[in-house]
Order: structure tokens, then sequence, then C-alpha cells
């Protein structure tokens, strides 16, 4: 059935816009006026209209991020623990909202939700807003009849998504800042430094040592042919990107990211965190295991632990318990496997997976301080060395040159 994009005005003149399914233009129309609205525009939801790149990422028609998700379930959450239906907890916002891709999405659900649509079905029909381990919780949410806990228990694992995601940004930002800095200085010295000391060289005609040749040679190369350079790199970026693609070798540059000595266990502990979160915030919410499993796997971006819970799963539908069948993949901790197997045994998993969350995330957080403070001074060392070996490479031939006047 086609889909139509609307805009309508209700009987009090306030406007609404969405998008909806029907047979006909005709049929839209009068499926707007039974709910009350009056149909200003309506048109057919081309591919083109969906797909347009300026349609699609225009400051009103972009979907919502991560903070404006938060934000407004977090809203929703408490309106709806007040008593607040739903749609009218969603139109709320929408008019108080001075965003505009914000307010459309916010209308476009209350459109759904009053034409007689549960939420998980309204925002399935918004993918790019609403990833599916959101339509899940919802989705349970409505069977449970607990959509105000629900929703308040989201709420707060995207506030820690968003929270462990900015600290591990954070902690990234000034050792990146200082490779940024390191490169630009080291590109200027190649690229307008060295050359212009290159010209003395050549006009006293004197034989150089073989690290100032390195240099002035490196230099000229920059100079001259930076632009296949270029090329090169994005070549390089681009042919990477296409064998990342690929699963089989994603798989083994993920299973090499694991082993690294440093960043490897960095990279375990962030990943077990935002799995252990989401199975908690879902076991809480009444989710079969099955799906929380299978939801919580699309959270992780490292194939090897997506593997890992693929294997799970199969070894829980043959019916062993999931500690034992978590465990035997041997990529999770083992705090976090013994605290799942004492919450099988107690009854609280939920509760149990929240305090491995939670300590995934504490020894996350100590390994990016001593991470941080191990490659700060490291990258100073190696800036530092990189531009005293340009300094020494091309004063070396002036100070022979003083000797040799004197």
């Amino acid at each position: 059935m086609p889909r139509y994009q609307f805009e309508a005005l209700t009987y009090a003149g306030k406007s609404e816009r969405g998008s909806v399914e029907g047979e006909s233009e005709r049929a839209v129309r009068q499926a707007l006026m039974a709910k009350q609205l009056v149909p200003v525009t309506v048109e057919l939801e081309t591919e083109w209209s969906k797909q347009h790149f300026w349609s699609r990422w225009s400051s009103e028609n972009k979907p919502l991020s991560r903070a404006d998700l938060a934000l407004i379930t977090k809203q929703v959450a408490i309106l709806v623990r007040s008593g607040v239906q739903i749609d009218e907890a969603l139109s709320v916002l929408a008019e108080e909202t001075t965003q505009t891709h914000v307010k459309r999405v916010l209308q476009e659900l209350v459109s759904e939700l009053r034409a007689g649509l549960p939420l998980s079905a309204a925002i399935a029909g918004q993918p790019q807003s609403f990833d599916p381990l959101y339509q899940g919780v919802v989705g349970a949410a409505e069977q449970s009849g607990k959509m105000g806990q629900v929703l308040t228990q989201l709420a707060e694992f995207l506030e820690k998504r968003q929270a462990l995601k900015s600290k591990a940004m954070g902690a990234l930002a000034y050792p990146a800042m200082l490779t940024g800095v390191a490169f630009m200085i080291v590109l200027f010295l190649m690229t307008y430094v060295v050359p212009q000391i290159a010209r003395v060289f050549q006009s006293t005609r004197q034989s150089l040592p073989f690290s100032t040749r390195f240099i002035l040679g490196l230099s000229e190369f920059l100079v001259d042919w930076a632009w296949l350079l270029a090329i090169v790199i994005v070549l390089i970026i681009f042919y990477a990107r296409r064998a990342l693609a690929k699963e089989e070798f994603r798989l083994k540059v993920d299973r090499v990211l694991l082993n690294l000595p440093v960043l490897g266990p960095l990279l375990l502990g962030f990943e077990t965190a935002r799995f252990a979160n989401t199975m908690a915030m879902l076991v809480s919410a009444n989710v079969p295991i099955l799906t929380a499993l299978r939801s919580a796997r699309s959270t992780l971006s490292n194939s090897v632990l997506r593997l890992a819970i693929d294997l799970t799963e199969v070894r829980l539908r043959e019916g062993t318990s999931l500690a034992r069948a978590l465990g035997s993949q041997g990529v999770f901790s083992p705090i976090l496997i013994h605290l799942i197997r004492s919450g099988e045994a107690s009854g609280k998993l939920a509760e149990m997976l929240k305090y491995g969350a939670e300590n995934a995330e504490l020894e996350s957080e100590q390994k990016t301080k001593i991470f941080t403070s191990l490659l700060e001074p490291l990258l100073i060392l190696v800036m530092g060395l990189m531009v005293l070996g340009i300094v020494m490479a091309v004063m070396q031939p002036i100070l022979e040159m003083n000797t040799g006047i004197r």
C-alpha cells in the first residue's frame, strides 16, 4: 500500500505533519477528516523523497540524535508516570520544542497514535530515529502494561550509553588534538621551512650528509607530489572500507584489535559495559532472553563479540544456561559470567547484569586513564623527536659550513 505525506490543521487551528498509508489520495483525505484533521496538502511519498540527500539531512528532516532521543524518552516517561496519555505527552513535547526535526518526528508519532496504531508500530515507521533495540523495549512495555516504568529504565539506559560514549571520546580528544598539531607542525616544516633552506644548500654546492639529503628529498616529494599522496591515501581508505565490509576480513581485524596489549582490554571493557547494560535493561523489561540477546548483539561493534553472541544463542536454544553458554565463548570477563550465573540462580538476573555493567564501566574508565596518561607523553616525545630530527638534519651542514669557514 502506498504511503502519503500530509500537512493538516486541527479544529483548534494547529498544524500537524506526518505520513500515513492509504489506497489513494482521496482515501487518505477521508481518513484525516475522520480524525478531525483538515488536510492542507497530501502528496505521494516517492523513493526520491525518501532517499534524496538534502531532504533527508536538512535541519527539518534529519533523524533524532542519541541526545535528543534520551531527553525525549525521559520527558515522556515522567509525563506517562504522572498519568498523561502517551499521545498527549508527545503532543505536549512537540508544542514545546523549538527544533524543527524533533517537532516533525513527534507530530508524526502523534498522528500515527491517534490513527489507532500502538507506539511500537508508530516508531517502527521511523527506523532512522528509533533503532530496533528501542522498538523492542517499547513493544515489551506495551505487553507488560508498565509503559512509564520501562520508559524510565530506557531513558536511564540511553543517558548511560551517551555518557559512556562521551567519556571515551573525551579521553581521546586531547591525544587526537596533540597528534593533529604535531602533524601540522611537521607538514609546515617540510613544505615551507625546509625548501627555503634547500635553496641555500644548492647555492653553496656543499656535500651534504645522508640525513640532510633524506629530509630534503622527502620535502621535495611532499611539495611536488602531495596530490599523488592524497590520492593514494583516499584509495587506501576506500579499499580498506570495502575490505572491512567483508565479514571474514572484519573478523580478523577485530580479533587483532582485541588482542592488542593496552587497547584490546580497553575496547573489550567498553563493549562489555554496553552489552551488559542493554541486557539488564531488556531483562528488567521482561523481554524474552533470546530476544534480549539478539537486541544486545546489535549494540556491539566488534564482530568477534557478535559471533560469540550468535553461538551463545545457539547453545541457549539447545537448553544451556546463559552463563554457561556465554562463558564457553571465552571472550567476556569471568566476573561478568560469574554475576550472570548468580543472577540466574537467585532470580535477579537484571540486577546482576547491572552490577556487571557498572564493574565493566569502572574498569574501562581506569584503563582509559592509564592509556591516556601513557599516550600523551609518548605523543609529545614522538613529536619532539620528529621536529628535533628535522632541525638537526638541516642544522648539521650549516654547522659544518661555519666550522670550515673558521
